[in-house]
């Protein structure tokens, strides 16, 4: 059952718009909806903006129109303090590609103030990632690198954390420790892990959203 002491976590999603430079059509058009705590599958036909709409929730791109607001922080008005509460895992390598597993957790730990190490660790053994991490993330397999940036958002403690395709290219094992999280993420009453996924998840969400062209 739900903690009745826990905070009421929330985001608001409020018209938001967005159209890639050179295309009329806009890929997310006056998207709103409102999220609770849990784990929320955002599904939806190629071309509904799925990718486009977690790279907006996490400030990696401007909305053209509309905004969100994440735990009473405005992505626009409050760009920081909004960027302070959201990890994103993407399709991309992680930034940083000249640190190596170690420096880059290192690094967004003095970012995020909820980072615990401890909890890296964990994943950290849980991808099986203890040979990789004094290597430059760039040497790494595109798998590493992605097990590597998956680790590290996981341990960031955030409200929200947005996962792109994130069962993509894990071995077993690893696929095993993800589920594990995503299924604590989806009795959480704190926080929202909301993802996009072609795969089937392997443990019940608390929600799915359907997207439409």
């Amino acid at each position: 059952m739900p903690d009745p002491q826990a905070p009421d976590f929330h985001l608001h999603v409020r018209a938001l718009s967005f159209a890639y430079a050179g295309q009329a059509r806009r890929v997310v058009d006056l998207w709103s909806q409102d999220f609770g705590p849990g784990l929320v599958w955002l599904r939806g036909a190629n071309g509904t903006g799925k990718s486009t709409r977690l790279k907006l929730l996490a400030g990696a791109l401007a909305p053209q129109y509309g905004s969100a607001e994440l735990q009473g922080c405005d992505l626009l008005q409050e760009p920081l303090a909004y960027r302070r509460q959201v990890a994103f895992v993407g399709a991309e390598p992680p930034p940083f590609e000249h640190l190596s597993p170690a420096e880059y957790f290192a690094f967004l730990s003095g970012l995020y103030p909820r980072a615990d190490a401890a909890a890296w660790r964990a994943h950290i053994e849980g991808f099986g990632l203890q040979p990789f991490l004094s290597q430059p993330l760039r040497s790494l397999s595109t798998g590493t690198q992605h097990k590597a940036a998956l680790a590290t958002a996981l341990a960031l403690g955030t409200p929200l954390l947005l996962l792109d395709e994130p069962l993509n290219a894990l071995d077993a094992v690893s696929l095993t420790h993800l589920r594990s999280e995503l299924s604590r993420a989806a009795q959480a009453t704190d926080r929202l892990l909301l993802l996009v996924s072609h795969e089937e998840l392997g443990v019940v969400p608390s929600a799915c959203v359907e997207l439409s062209a």
